[in-house]
């Protein structure tokens, strides 16, 4: 018995520590499930990082890079609109960190951040993992050793296999999503009624209603990683405006008192972290008509539809707000 316990000690042993050493061997290996969210990124930090003047940065996931015209941005502001968004899907504290970085003094960022953001912990999943590892050492340096080791055993087989084997990295030139198909302020193209695929059609009608707020109640979310985002932008004179995402309606959204009451109260409890919040969320439900793949991303039309609300809101705001003249 002793032997056999040794055995299996020795083996879970060398099993982990072969681990370790792919793990190391690998970072910094592109993968192809991460190049599209990289050439997106390249592309709109590229642009931020070429205007010199203060900047209006968007910062949230891919509803916003599907729903906002940063060029109507732009023009009612006045000043140029970057729209850095590109998948929620990477979790809050990697979006975060990055506008960190791109972000200067006299900046203003808009966020509006999928409810799900708003919700996240700050647990890694598979795809920020593969991201990482794969694309950003800069943010894997960044991480304590704890997190570190978390990104290591959350790291599939299949993946640490794919990630060892260093395969060339060619750009993403086809499908819906890439940089192929971001303009020159960052916003998605190519999203047209006509262009809609009937496998899009279908993914948007086979949506469910989210359960966001038995989420809030039941879990801690990522407030406390907001609340230090504002003591951030305060503290570097950056201007932060939080927004309604978009999101397909359900009817559970105006029936279920859990939802009534999340809804209604995020904007006071944003503003109560130091964020201010302008509008409701239930005002920017939007019938399945309007949207092209996903329940988070609107068609070319309800897009210019969905801004010009942003702007309305924009406009009832005091023109000393963020305490600047």
């Amino acid at each position: 018995m002793k032997k056999f316990l040794l055995a299996v000690t020795g083996s879970f042993l060398a099993l982990s520590l072969l681990w370790v050493v792919g793990i190391k061997y690998q970072l910094g290996s592109p993968t192809a499930s991460s190049r599209w969210v990289y050439d997106a990124y390249q592309h709109k930090i590229h642009a931020a990082q070429e205007i010199k003047t203060p900047r209006v940065l968007i910062v949230a996931g891919s509803n916003a890079m599907f729903g906002i015209d940063s060029g109507m941005l732009a023009n009612y502001w006045q000043k140029p609109v970057i729209n850095l968004a590109v998948n929620a899907g990477l979790g809050l504290p990697y979006i975060l960190d990055v506008s960190r970085r791109v972000a200067r003094p006299g900046d203003t960022i808009l966020m509006p951040m999928e409810y799900a953001l708003y919700l996240d912990e700050g647990k890694a999943n598979s795809q920020i993992i593969d991201y990482v590892m794969a694309r950003d050492l800069d943010y894997w340096r960044s991480l304590s050793r704890i997190t570190q080791l978390q990104y290591a055993a959350g790291l599939g087989a299949d993946r640490w296999l794919h990630g060892l084997r260093h395969l060339p990295d060619g750009p993403v030139t086809s499908g819906t999503y890439g940089a192929h198909h971001l303009d020159a302020r960052g916003d998605q193209t190519h999203t047209s009624a006509a262009e809609r695929s009937p496998g899009d059609i279908a993914a948007v009608k086979a949506t469910k209603a989210w359960d966001y707020a038995h989420r809030a109640a039941t879990e801690s979310g990522g407030w406390k990683l907001m609340e230090n985002y504002a003591q951030w932008a305060k503290a570097n004179n950056i201007c932060l405006i939080a927004m309604p995402t978009v999101l397909l309606h359900h009817a559970k959204y105006d029936t279920d008192a859990d939802d009534l009451a999340f809804y209604a109260g995020l904007p006071e409890r944003m503003n109560k972290l130091g964020i201010e919040y302008l509008g409701k969320p239930k005002d920017f439900m939007y019938p399945e008509s309007w949207f092209f793949d996903t329940d988070h991303h609107l068609q070319d039309w309800a897009r210019q539809k969905h801004t010009a609300r942003l702007i309305a809101l924009l406009q009832t705001r005091s023109q000393v707000a963020c305490g600047r003249p």
